[in-house]
């Protein structure tokens, strides 16, 4: 069964039809034997007519026909026919229509009228009707000289044509009547259908509306029928177990980024301090470099991740600061001036100090840590890295450009995929493959957009309004459209 309403309006509809295609039979079944009978009344009250026009004098039966009155048995076209005959079988009076034939009689006729359908002479299908009269009109009539009244079989036969239309007209009204039903049940079951289906639309609806980052206690889909109450209640239970499960990864990831922050940061002192104070040990100073250059992504990571935690557990919301754009790429860049040194790698910040946006300073700072220190560790040594803000009517987007080196189009799609690692980095222990998958995440609770792009060998990544993601980047433009 692929679909509740396609099941219940194809019983519905196929249990109507058959059930008014029977009644439409029987009802036509019984007009149409109420049409015969009605029809075989006015042959037999036409023979009563034919009686009334007999005359007997004496021992002579007169037969008053008159055209102009019956003219349908004189008629060319579809003619009636009639014949009258005494017991001894001798002729009293046919119809000319019958053109000096006889009508064949198959049975036994008696006063009573005895009916029957068969071809008429011209081919036509035809009802006839045979009975005997006795005269009624004799002369003299009262008297010893009052003779004994003459007996006479009167046959009739007509074309059942006008029958045939009249059980056509009944078949045609039972048809329109029963497709007018049909049609009228088959709506009422699709909106009696829909409307029973309006619980489990809202119970659809809710559980479509539900997100991962606040999964509610109740599915809250109001009043639900007897057979859907058990779903609803299996599916606030499995809320709740999820939400736990959600609330207990949470503080999971909080506390081990509150614990690793401490002596990540430590981590980072001591070999910024100890940097200072190597003077001639190449080897020594390279080892000092390193482990300041993992305590650094180390602790972008581990603030990221706090950050997340916190603001999915509610802990924290997010703010509306206007934030110096300017002032923090350049504290930014003071953090990794050795990693700009050490790659020989020429930053060109197009950002004017008068570049501000309205954002959650703790999100705007840990992307942008994130999308520059990628910058500067992928861009291959010698190049140039590019920094701009752009600035449009429908918002504003910050642009981190640089040479894309190995990087393809195809990879663009695999970029935010935690731990993956194009085959260069993948030999460098100290990179983790999270600053990318982290960032999206945080990026889409503040509700803004980061983006990557590959254009004319360099790879841009966007960050972005939602209503500016859309606009064209000039890769090699200053910066202001």
């Amino acid at each position: 069964m692929n679909s509740i309403r396609s099941f219940l309006l194809s019983r519905l509809l196929g249990g109507t039809t058959l059930v008014l295609a029977a009644a439409g039979a029987l009802v036509y079944t019984f007009l149409a034997r109420s049409l015969e009978a009605q029809f075989d009344r006015n042959l037999a009250d036409r023979v009563q007519g034919f009686a009334s026009i007999l005359f007997q004098t004496a021992d002579e039966v007169e037969f008053e026909f008159s055209g102009e009155l019956m003219p349908e048995y004189e008629r060319a076209d579809a003619p009636a026919y009639f014949q009258l005959s005494f017991a001894d079988g001798s002729l009293l009076e046919r119809s000319d229509s019958l053109g000096g034939q006889s009508l064949f009689i198959p049975l036994d006729v008696s006063h009573e009228p005895a009916h029957w359908s068969a071809p008429l002479p011209d081919g036509r299908p035809g009802r006839f009707v045979a009975q005997w009269i006795e005269v009624h009109h004799v002369y003299p009539e009262e008297g010893p000289d009052r003779p004994a009244a003459a007996q006479v079989q009167v046959v009739l036969a007509r074309g059942r044509e006008e029958l045939f239309a009249a059980e056509r007209d009944v078949l045609a009204a039972c048809a329109v009547v029963g497709l007018g039903l049909l049609a009228l049940i088959a709506v009422l079951s699709w909106q009696a259908v829909e409307r029973g289906l309006e619980p489990a639309k809202r119970l659809a609806a809710g559980l479509d509306a539900i997100r991962a980052e606040a999964l509610p206690e109740r599915l809250g889909v109001g009043a639900l029928p007897a057979e859907l109450r058990p779903m609803a209640a299996t599916i606030d239970a499995l809320l709740q177990r999820v939400e736990a499960a959600f609330q207990r990864e949470r503080r999971t990831t909080a506390d081990i980024a509150h614990e690793l922050r401490t002596p990540i940061s430590e981590l980072r002192i001591v070999s910024e301090v100890a940097l200072r104070e190597v003077r001639e040990d190449g080897e020594s100073r390279r080892a000092l470099g390193t482990v300041r250059d993992v305590a650094w992504r180390m602790g972008r990571s581990v603030e990221t991740l706090l950050k997340l935690a916190r603001l999915e557990m509610g802990a924290e919301t997010f703010g509306r600061d206007r934030v110096d754009l300017s002032l923090l790429l350049r504290e930014e860049l003071r953090a990794l001036a050795a990693l700009e040194r050490e790659r020989e790698l020429v930053v060109e910040n197009r950002v004017e100090p008068d570049d501000s946006v309205a954002a959650d300073a703790d999100v705007l700072r840990i992307v942008v840590s994130n999308l520059l220190g990628n910058a500067l560790y992928y861009a291959p040594p010698g190049t140039r890295v590019d920094l701009r803000f752009e600035r449009f009517p429908s918002g504003w987007r910050l642009v981190f450009a640089n040479e894309a080196g190995e990087l393809r189009e195809e990879d663009l799609a695999t970029l935010v995929q935690p731990f993956w690692r194009k085959d260069r980095a993948r030999a460098d222990r100290t990179r983790s493959g999270l600053g990318l998958a982290l960032s999206c995440a945080l990026v889409e609770l503040a509700g803004l957009e980061l983006t990557f792009e590959l254009e004319g060998g360099r790879f841009l990544a966007v960050l972005a309004q939602p209503e500016a993601a859309g606009v064209p980047v000039d890769s090699g433009g200053n910066g202001r459209p």
